[in-house]
C-alpha cells in the first residue's frame, strides 16, 4: 500500500477513535498518567560508541594477540582517508597475530552506530558487518608501514570503502550468503611475479566475500557474527584473495561458480589470502 494512503489511514483511525469517545462520553479527559512516566535514560551516541567498541575489541581479542596500534585515522587525528563515510567518520583497521602463525587485519568502525542519529533507540550498528582478511605472516611485513602498503590491507581497504559507499551490502550477503567483486586499487602492491594469475587486463583483482569457517570447536575458529553489539547484529565478513581462473568461474557462472568456488576452497587455510596459493581450477 502506498505511504500516502497508509498515513491517511492511520489519521483516519486517530480521528474515528477520538471522535468516538468524544461522542460517548460528551468530554474531554487526559489519558492515564501511566503514558505520562518518565523515559528511562536515552544512551547517547557516545555510550553505544564505547560499547560498539569493546564487542568487536572482545571478539578481536578471542582470535589471537591484538596489536596496540590501530591502522587508519580517527575525527581526531587529522585528515581522514578518503572515500565514503563510515558511520561515526573514523576508519580504523587492527591487526590481529593468529595461533596458527598467520596475520589477520580486520576493519574496526564499519560497525559503529552513526553519529548524525541520536536517540539511541533509532539507531543501528552501522553497516552492520566487519571485513577481515587473513594471510601467512611471511607474506606481509611487521611495521606499520609495511602493512599499510601491503596488497592485504590495499584489499580490505577497497572492500570496506565499497561496502561503506553501498551501504546495504550487509543485507545482500545475508540473502545470497557469498558476493564476489573485483577490486581496484591492489594491484601495484601485488608482486610482480604474481600478477599474471590474479591480476586482470582491467588492473583488478578478484575477491570471494562471505566465506564462513568450517571447522566448529577448532581453536582458533572464526565466528561468523560479532556478538554482544549493543544496537544489531553484525557480521563478519571473510575477504578471500581468488586467481583469475576462479574468478572467470565467477563470471561464467554467477550465484552457482561462487558456491562451487566455496566448496572448492576446503582444508585449514579456507580463510587465509595467499599470493602463493595454487589455484583450485
Amino acid at each position: 500500500m502506498p505511504m500516502p494512503q497508509l498515513l491517511s489511514n492511520f489519521l483516519d483511525c486517530f480521528s474515528c477513535c477520538g471522535q468516538g469517545a468524544k461522542d460517548a462520553r460528551h468530554d474531554q479527559y487526559l489519558q492515564p498518567l501511566t503514558l505520562l512516566q518518565p523515559q528511562p535514560h536515552a544512551v547517547s551516541v557516545d555510550e553505544l560508541l564505547e560499547q560498539s567498541s569493546a564487542a568487536r575489541e572482545r571478539v578481536w581479542r578471542s582470535l589471537g594477540s591484538l596489536e596496540p596500534f590501530a591502522l587508519g585515522q580517527s575525527p581526531g587525528s587529522g585528515s581522514l582517508m578518503a572515500g565514503p563515510k563510515w558511520p561515526a567518520v573514523r576508519q580504523s583497521f587492527r591487526v590481529i597475530h593468529r595461533p596458527s602463525g598467520n596475520v589477520m587485519i580486520v576493519s574496526d568502525g564499519l560497525s559503529d552506530p552513526f553519529d548524525d542519529i541520536h536517540e539511541g533507540e533509532n539507531n543501528v550498528n552501522g553497516f552492520g558487518l566487519e571485513f577481515y582478511i587473513e594471510t601467512p605472516a611471511e607474506e606481509i611485513g611487521t611495521s606499520l608501514s609495511d602493512i599499510k602498503k601491503s596488497w592485504q590491507f590495499q584489499l580490505l581497504f577497497t572492500v570496506s570503502q565499497l561496502a561503506a559507499g553501498h551501504g546495504g551490502i550487509s543485507n545482500i550477503i545475508d540473502d545470497m550468503q557469498l558476493l564476489s567483486t573485483e577490486a581496484e586499487g591492489v594491484n601495484e602492491a601485488i608482486p610482480e611475479e604474481a600478477r599474471r594469475a590474479l591480476v586482470n587486463r582491467a588492473g583488478r583483482v578478484g575477491a570471494l566475500l562471505g566465506l564462513t569457517d568450517t571447522r566448529p570447536g577448532a581453536a582458533d575458529y572464526v565466528p561468523e557474527r560479532i556478538e554482544g553489539m549493543p544496537l544489531t547484529d553484525v557480521r563478519l565478513v571473510n575477504i578471500k584473495l581468488i586467481t583469475l581462473a576462479e574468478l572467470k568461474l565467477i563470471t561464467d557462472r554467477g550465484a552457482e561458480g561462487r558456491r562451487k568456488l566455496s566448496e572448492l576452497l576446503q582444508g585449514p587455510e579456507r580463510l587465509a589470502s595467499s599470493i602463493r596459493r595454487e589455484s583450485v581450477l
